[in-house]
């Protein structure tokens, strides 16, 4: 008994040591790949001493003697804090997803390689001037001795157990190219859908269910819609497939976008233009964007911002002289071409004749299985990318698959001095369509649009320019890229101020130019429109106030509506009292706390599944070609419309009354709501729009969750106010600086600089981000000192 009872602790003494070996050994490989912090590093691809410094958030300063060497200390940092980003970023637009995770990403690489986005990447690049191409070389070499410099690779390579791959300069593009993918429809859904609306529904109800604008419009030329909405002639009840529910569920979309704004300097203490800026994206772990601050060689100039791990320029921020930010503009950047085929289809019509495809290849490397190959066809105008909705054969043309589709201009904003050398460098650069609002350190603002605008020929209306069409015979196509010098611009406004939201800009010939991606409905443009409009005179911390105001404005006429439901003898019962007390006091804003929010905002979507919803159910179940959410933006417009108006030949089937059909709508979402025990105190927007920021591999891994995630917090914010905010979606980083005044300025952003969660930088400033301090734009006292010396 005691031998056994020795054996039994030499066992768990044994199993305890292992333990610990192993936890020492993870340990050392996880502190392996910590990126250096100090010290000294001797490197030949420096021409001259290079200080990386440190705050104690992680914020990067850079000083160097030549902007090559910049570069290349800015790779050799984002390759050692956020080298799995990258390596993503550029996978994700190559295709080559597979390599790391196996056959779950196959369907996705075989689909994106129809874009033979690495091709366009080395075309891009060897068409760029010599100085830039070597700036992306000097950046490739840093990121490759940054990760040369890890005495172990990072944790997710571990976990994979998948090799690193060198950064090459054409890399560099397919992270750029990525955005593009975020950013606008790489399969043309928005244009496929409208299409197929046009062919399955009567013309009144499409431009009834996707209107041009309307009374929330906020122009910043006063070019506003005020378009009374008129109602289609046939009855809405023909669109119900029964008098059931729509299988279609309505949510609101928060688009991927933006918001900005500016004021001149006629309206600041200082004299110089104040420029905000919050760019709405998905928000994960490590956050997209990596604080960054250098100094020019020679001018001693300072440029701040953030950067986008895998290419070597400032995207956002200031250089001293003028100050810039970004939103989606939501243009109209691609058009899908029916083709007409031979009955074998390998040739299709052009106006010159028959011509037939080019086929290519594409061999897709699949980790822990045999390559995949498939077949790429292309035509004349771009590649084959499936089938509309009666089998014909569309083809895309995208300015993403232009030669010049890509370039380094934002470099050139580094050494623009005023509003209009950046509104003259946004025009010719090349990077997915953004309003680009900038202002000038002398007191000028100005708008226009960043990233290539197509110059179509044949289209006589906006609504032809969103579907469609057929190319075959000439009328239709583009003529290239609009010149730079029609470009639309926008400069010094009599009001002194500047807006844009994701919503509809400019009007008339301006707005012919941009086109219309189907963007926002305006009303967080006109919110932020409005707030400017409240005061004469602005400091960084009136510009915060905005970024968060969740003040729910689009919705007090929803809220008002369900009031009057609620007051109505229909629900007079003692178990609806809760119910009205919330709605009636639901505060007004999007808040944590208000269950009253949370309710009016199923109400209304719960009335657009009911009423509208049912067209766009009966349009998806004719086809697949069809994707409502992408068209669905705008049904405020027709939605209030009918709750209003209330008319008998658009009432749906199964109801008796508007009244009824709102009385039971209201009902359903106390029902969903209500707890039989603790009733409606626990529905809160919080409960709903609680944060949900993961790690890649914490969803593959959820154990590791606690460990990587940021932690769950309920948040206030949503779609239609300049606070927006969802679980996993909103404002990755917010900022607001006067050109010459950084140092009143502020920025932060979620998650943090670093993507090691041993980083004393992991997760350091998302607080601020959470609660909206005003975080300082410049970088804090260094406290890390690398130097790379030749």
């Amino acid at each position: 008994m005691i031998r056994f009872a020795k054996f039994s602790l030499y066992t768990l003494l044994s199993l305890l040591l292992l333990v610990l070996i192993l936890a020492s050994g993870l340990w050392w490989l996880l502190d392996g790949s910590l990126a250096r912090l100090d010290g000294t590093l001797s490197s030949q691809q420096v021409t001259h001493e290079t200080l990386i410094a440190r705050d104690a958030q992680g914020l990067v300063t850079l000083h160097g003697e030549s902007r090559n060497d910049i570069a290349y200390a800015l790779g050799f940092v984002h390759a050692q804090e956020r080298l799995f980003q990258m390596d993503l970023l550029r996978r994700n637009s190559a295709g080559e997803l597979s390599v790391l995770f196996g056959e779950r990403a196959a369907d996705f690489d075989a689909r994106i390689r129809t874009h033979q986005f690495r091709k366009r990447g080395a075309v891009a690049l060897a068409q760029m001037p010599a100085e830039h191409q070597a700036l992306l070389q000097a950046y490739a070499d840093g990121v490759n001795a940054g990760v040369a410099d890890l005495r172990s690779a990072p944790f997710e390579y571990l976990l994979l157990q998948a090799d690193i791959e060198p950064w090459t300069p054409a890399d560099t593009m397919l992270v750029v190219y990525s955005m593009y993918m975020d950013l606008q429809d790489e399969w043309g859904e928005t244009e496929r859908s409208l299409t197929a609306m046009v062919d399955l529904l009567p013309a009144d109800w499409v431009e009834f269910l996707t209107p041009t604008g309307g009374e929330w419009d906020a122009t910043i030329d006063g070019g506003d819609l005020t378009l009374t909405p008129t109602l289609p002639e046939e009855p809405l009840s023909s669109f119900q497939r029964s008098q059931q529910a729509s299988a279609y569920r309505y949510q609101d979309q928060i688009e991927i976008g933006s918001n900005n704004w500016s004021v001149s300097g006629n309206l600041t203490p200082s004299g110089a233009a104040l420029v905000a800026d919050d760019m709405h994206l998905g928000l994960d772990v490590p956050n997209i964007w990596f604080r960054s601050s250098w100094i020019l060689p020679g001018s001693g100039q300072r440029i701040t911002g953030a950067t986008l791990p895998g290419a070597p320029i400032m995207v956002i921020g200031s250089n001293e002289y003028v100050a810039w930010g970004f939103t989606n503009a939501y243009g109209d950047f691609m058009d899908l071409i029916r083709l007409q085929t031979n009955a074998e289809e390998t040739e299709y019509l052009t106006p010159s004749g028959w011509k037939a495809f080019e086929n290519e290849q594409e061999i897709i490397g699949i980790k822990d299985s045999p390559d995949r190959t498939i077949q790429v066809r292309r035509t004349q105008w771009g590649p084959v990318i499936g089938e509309d909705h009666y089998g014909n054969l569309l083809a895309m043309r995208w300015v993403a698959h232009d030669a010049d589709s890509v370039n380094l201009g934002l470099l050139e904003l580094e050494s623009a001095h005023t509003v209009e050398d950046a509104l003259t460098i946004a025009a010719n650069t090349s990077v997915p369509g953004q309003n680009f609002n900038v202002g000038d350190r002398q007191g000028n603002i100005g708008w226009t649009i960043m990233g290539a605008l197509p110059q179509r020929q044949g289209y006589s209306t906006a609504l032809q320019e969103r579907l469609t069409q057929d190319w075959s015979d000439g009328r239709f196509g583009w003529q290239g890229r609009l010149p730079a010098d029609q470009y639309p611009r926008y400069v010094n406004p009599e009001n002194d101020r500047i807006w844009t939201a994701n919503a509809r800009i400019v009007s008339g010939e301006a707005y012919r130019k941009v086109g219309d991606g189907l963007g926002a409905i305006g009303a967080r443009q006109q919110q932020i429109r409005d707030r400017l409009l409240e005061k004469t005179s602005f400091t960084p911390s009136d510009f915060l106030s905005i970024h968060l105001d969740d003040e729910a404005r689009f919705l007090a006429r929803w809220q008002s509506l369900l009031n009057d439901v609620l007051s109505s003898d229909a629900l007079a019962d003692p178990l609806f009292n809760d119910y009205r007390e919330q709605v009636s006091n639901w505060q007004g804003r999007a808040a944590a706390s208000s269950v009253g929010y949370r309710l009016v905002k199923e109400y209304r979507e719960r009335v657009i599944d009911d009423t509208v919803g049912h067209v766009l159910d009966y349009v998806a179940a004719k086809t697949s070609d069809f994707w409502p959410g992408y068209v669905d933006n705008r049904l405020e417009y027709a939605t209030w419309t009918l709750v209003t108006e209330q008319p008998e030949q658009h009432l749906p089937s199964g109801y008796r009354s508007w009244d009824a059909l709102l009385t039971g709508i209201a009902i359903d979402v106390f029902q969903s709501l209500n707890d039989p025990e603790s009733g409606l105190k626990n529905a809160t927007w919080g409960a709903s729009n609680t944060l949900n920021i993961r790690h890649p591999m914490s969803s593959a891994l959820p154990v590791l969750g606690s460990f990587l995630d940021m932690p769950a917090e309920p948040m206030s914010g949503d779609t239609y106010m300049p606070r927006v905010q969802g679980t996993d979606f909103g404002a990755s980083q917010r900022m607001a600086v006067s050109p010459g005044q950084e140092s009143e300025g502020y920025f932060h952003m979620a998650t943090g600089q670093s993507g090691h969660p041993l980083s004393p930088f992991y997760g350091a400033g998302h607080e601020d981000w959470v609660e909206g301090n005003e975080s300082p734009f410049l970088p804090g006292a260094t406290e890390y000192e690398l130097i790379l010396t030749p």
